[in-house]
């Protein structure tokens, strides 16, 4: 089984909460359970490339990525998580992620002011990479608000993308505070959906809540360890129920590679 994963961190690469922590050993445990794993990671300024020895994957060179009236390029590179067989992609541009702040400015801790234009070109950049590798996903995973175009982007833009056909989308909610509630819906003119998209039904009052449109187009959601009653409001507005995965490290990978089996129709 092919799982996905779509996250804006992961240790020891790069961090902002303990999402992170996760994914360093969740992906890993679940392939060595025998899953197929795909992870792909801004190429933060952060990361060093001779300290985390990455190179670049010249076959997946000059990937095109349309942000709004712009079309930005991008170099693809891996490197292996320490410790694990598991590879990491690195989506390597240096408009959008060569500065040293992750999504905040080092030294005031403020937004940038391009977030929205960050957050299109790695979302939309993971999709067109999956569609370079030809690698056709039974899931994709997405993490956290950072993530939450990903499923509006699949059932959109890219629904005739014969390559998503069969995907199943899992959105998993970590971290109980929500940073994706957007004071403008400027992002999603950026992402050139079709034009008879509802855009009134991805907003409200002119904003764009990216945690929202992350629950409203994927097929399952779950909530990890951290997480109460932080977001059941939005649960009972959208009509979800989310499942419950958390407990140990150990514990979680064994509950995924089941609930990952019971979702799919993939052995």
């Amino acid at each position: 089984m092919k799982i996905l994963y779509v996250a804006a961190e992961i240790s020891p690469f790069a961090r902002m909460t303990y999402t992170a922590d996760l994914l360093r050993f969740l992906p890993a445990s679940l392939q060595d359970k025998g899953f197929e794993i795909r992870i792909l990671l801004p190429k933060y300024g952060t990361i060093n490339d001779r300290r985390n020895r990455l190179h670049e994957v010249i076959r997946l060179s000059g990937i095109e990525v349309e942000v709004g009236e712009k079309v930005e390029t991008m170099k693809i590179k891996v490197a292996s998580i320490p410790n694990a067989k598991l590879q990491v992609y690195f989506l390597d541009n240096d408009t959008y992620f060569k500065r040293k702040g992750l999504f905040r400015k080092p030294d005031s801790e403020e937004f940038y002011e391009d977030n929205d234009e960050r957050l299109a070109f790695y979302n939309k950049g993971v999709l067109e990479t999956v569609i370079k590798l030809g690698w056709e996903p039974d899931i994709i995973h997405c993490h956290d608000w950072p993530a939450g175009l990903t499923p509006l982007l699949v059932r959109t833009l890219y629904k005739d993308e014969k390559i998503f056909k069969n995907t199943k989308i899992v959105y998993n909610l970590h971290h109980p505070i929500n940073e994706g509630d957007s004071d403008s819906a400027r992002v999603l003119e950026l992402l050139g959906l079709p034009a008879d998209t509802d855009i009134d039904n991805l907003t409200e009052e002119g904003k764009v809540d990216l945690l929202k449109l992350g629950l409203k187009y994927s097929d399952h959601v779950v909530t990890g360890n951290y997480l109460k009653d932080e977001f059941d409001d939005i649960f009972k507005e959208l009509g979800i129920k989310p499942e419950k995965i958390q407990g140990s490290p150990e514990d979680v990978s064994d509950k995924f590679a089941e609930y990952y089996r019971t979702i799919s129709d993939v052995e």
